[in-house]
């Protein structure tokens, strides 16, 4: 099925793929073989890829979004949830009323989930918001240096490590009250993992075998069981080893 300029397709399942170049809608339960999108998708109900979905533009799914592999260049928005059996990689913005889901995560700009993210790899660069568990074997976070917005709701996994561009413009400068450079990373419940690297990240706790506060973090209480190495710059109420 395909649409150039504008139209709408109809509920329904299509064996091959979406192509759609211009201004399109999904009107209803989509099942298909793929969807590619140039411009502006809005879907009314949930889209199913059997294999990838490849947006460019701009795209809003009133209900949930799943395939193989998703790529988004622009902007996403889902009312409920993304699952991609392999690989999401968005560059712009993402909201995701509910959870997201995937092998591997890489996003680039905005993220805005209100359920959990849950990956084998989360790779982030941005301003983040998580309502609930952010959970992967590995998580690397770069946290953009002039948003204070970044806030999730609890972090798990194996190797976190989460890294300032505001810090590292500081550290560059040495100009901290010049620029007013301040990103920050709030953390509602906990950081837990195996080897745990911070920068300016504010959460009640923190626990892992291997940890790192770095500069700019305050944390009330930190518990490890090998190492833990505190920035002077860091505040930390109370740490123990376990």
């Amino acid at each position: 099925m395909n649409i150039s300029g504008s139209g709408t397709i109809a509920a329904g399942e299509y064996n091959e793929k979406i192509s759609i170049s211009g201004s399109g809608r999904l009107d209803g339960n989509i099942s298909c073989q793929s969807l590619h999108c140039s411009g502006s998708v809005k879907g009314t109900a949930n889209v199913v890829c059997s294999e990838d979905a490849r947006i460019s533009g701009s795209c809003h799914i009133e209900q949930s979004l799943s395939a193989q592999n998703i790529n988004v260049s622009g902007s996403l928005k889902v009312s409920g949830d993304v699952i991609g059996k392999g690989e999401i990689k968005l560059s712009g913005g993402i909201s995701c009323g509910g959870s997201l889901k995937c092998e591997s995560f890489d996003c680039s700009g905005g993220l805005d989930v209100g359920g959990e993210i849950t990956a084998e790899e989360i790779r982030i660069s941005g301003a983040i918001k998580c309502g609930g568990l952010m959970n992967a074997e590995k998580i690397d976070i770069n946290i953009d240096g002039h948003s204070n917005s970044s806030r999730v709701g609890s972090i798990g996994g194996g190797e976190i490590k989460i890294q300032s561009k505001a810090n590292k413009v500081k550290r560059k400068l040495l100009l901290n009250k010049i620029i007013g450079c301040g990103g920050r990373f709030s953390v509602d419940e906990y950081i837990e993992g195996d080897v745990v690297t911070l920068e300016d990240v504010t959460a009640p706790k923190v626990v892992g075998r291997i940890v790192s506060i770095g500069a700019g973090c305050e944390v009330d209480f930190v518990q490890y069981s090998e190492n833990i190495e505190i920035h002077s710059s860091a505040k930390v109420a109370k740490y123990e080893k376990i």
